[in-house]
């Protein structure tokens, strides 16, 4: 990628997120080539809902995993049919769970409030039931009593009754067991949990892991995903067998799919030498790679076809704005820089561009894709401001 991003700035102009097809394709294959046979892949639309990355993985047979109507309907437009979506969230209205069930869509209920709901709406229908592993020793913030997410084991009881009441077949289980998750042992400690909770459910058909696989470089650990193949596959033969019908295995990977086949690209403004730092403004802001803003995490960074000796005070990058918080980037060490000069975020192809946000008054910048051969085409244009507004 990095040998075609001269031309790409030269063309599109910055700021930009560029993304390499190849990248994708690798990072899928991690997720079909499972050996387990009896699995289905969603891609997470929060992590990206460029509609053109959404067709790329729908027309590699992957599924989508949706959280809100908005995504839903997107899925649908960009081709998914009813059968490839899975819909989870929390707190869904009525109207809402209307249209679910009307499109026979899959969904994954959080409650028991929600599934008494979904009984009102739909009786006699099939849901899976979102679990909270209680069992929280490793201080996840994802899992345990304090997660607002899923329903506790203790909760089970009523579970079942409400189920019983409106004639509904809990079909499968689905856990969120983290994010960036680069211990394979931590993993499967989860998975093992949450096969023992879904022993519970005695017309169990599927059981939804979630996502949480890093992306490459997460804490400088890489994630064996050949071992996680082993690993999982090996679990779910076991418990297919043991419930004596094959058990459908999940997986919704959302940070880990686009992650790391992304860059972001913005231009140098301007430069100011302080005392203990140089400050590099940019074309950009934190609201258009809200990664630092939302969970405090910066990009690595480099400059485009610049190399040499770093300069001997540390670096900050800042937004072209007046937010006295927004950084891009903090303390890194950088070659002299001056107006002109590209910068180069990696691991920007997830939780990027859907989390930009209004704040700050920041166009919102294209984005393009790289395709096998190396050729780009304009897969989001640039915002365009017109009449009284430019």
């Amino acid at each position: 990628m990095r040998d075609r991003l001269t031309s790409v700035v030269s063309e599109f102009g910055t700021p930009c997120y560029v993304y390499d097809e190849n990248l994708i394709d690798r990072n899928v294959s991690r997720f079909t080539g499972l050996a387990y046979p009896e699995k289905a892949v969603h891609f997470a639309s929060m992590a990206n809902n460029n509609p053109r990355l959404l067709e790329l993985v729908r027309q590699r047979g992957l599924g989508i995993f949706v959280n809100s109507l908005k995504h839903m309907k997107l899925a649908l437009n960009c081709g998914f049919s009813p059968s490839e979506i899975i819909y989870t969230s929390t707190g869904v209205r009525r109207e809402d769970l209307a249209f679910i069930v009307e499109h026979g869509v899959a969904v994954n209920l959080d409650s028991i409030g929600q599934l008494r709901l979904f009984g009102e709406v739909n009786p006699g229908g099939r849901c899976g039931i979102r679990l909270n592993i209680d069992e929280n020793s490793l201080d996840n913030v994802f899992i345990g009593a304090e997660s607002r997410i899923g329903v506790l084991e203790s909760e089970f009881e009523k579970v079942m009754a409400t189920a019983k009441e409106y004639d509904i077949t809990i079909v499968g289980t689905h856990v969120y067991l983290g994010t960036n998750i680069v211990s394979l042992a931590t993993m499967m400690q989860g998975v093992k949990r949450t096969l023992e909770l879904s022993n519970h459910f005695a017309d169990l058909e599927y059981v939804d892991l979630g996502g949480g696989f890093p992306v490459r470089g997460d804490d400088a650990i890489g994630f064996d995903y050949a071992e996680y193949d082993k690993s999982i596959s090996e679990v779910f033969n076991a418990y297919s067998k043991e419930r004596g019908r094959p058990i459908k295995l999940i997986l919704e990977p959302g940070r880990s799919l686009f992650g790391d086949t992304a860059v972001f690209c913005t231009s140098v403004l301007d430069v100011k030498e302080r005392p203990d730092r140089f400050l590099v403004c940019c074309d950009a802001s934190a609201t258009l790679l809200p990664r630092s803003m939302f969970y405090n995490e910066f990009h690595n960074v480099d400059v485009l076809g610049k190399s040499g000796a770093v300069l001997e005070k540390p670096v900050d990058v800042v937004g072209s704005t007046t937010y006295s918080r927004d950084f891009l980037a903090k303390g890194i060490h950088l070659p002299a820089l001056e107006p002109g000069d590209v910068l180069v975020f990696d691991q920007a192809g997830s939780y990027c561009y859907s989390m930009i946000t209004q704040f700050l008054g920041q166009t919102e910048p294209c984005e393009v894709l790289l395709d096998k051969s190396g050729e780009p085409t304009l897969i989001r244009s640039r915002e365009q401001l017109t009449g009284s507004d430019r």
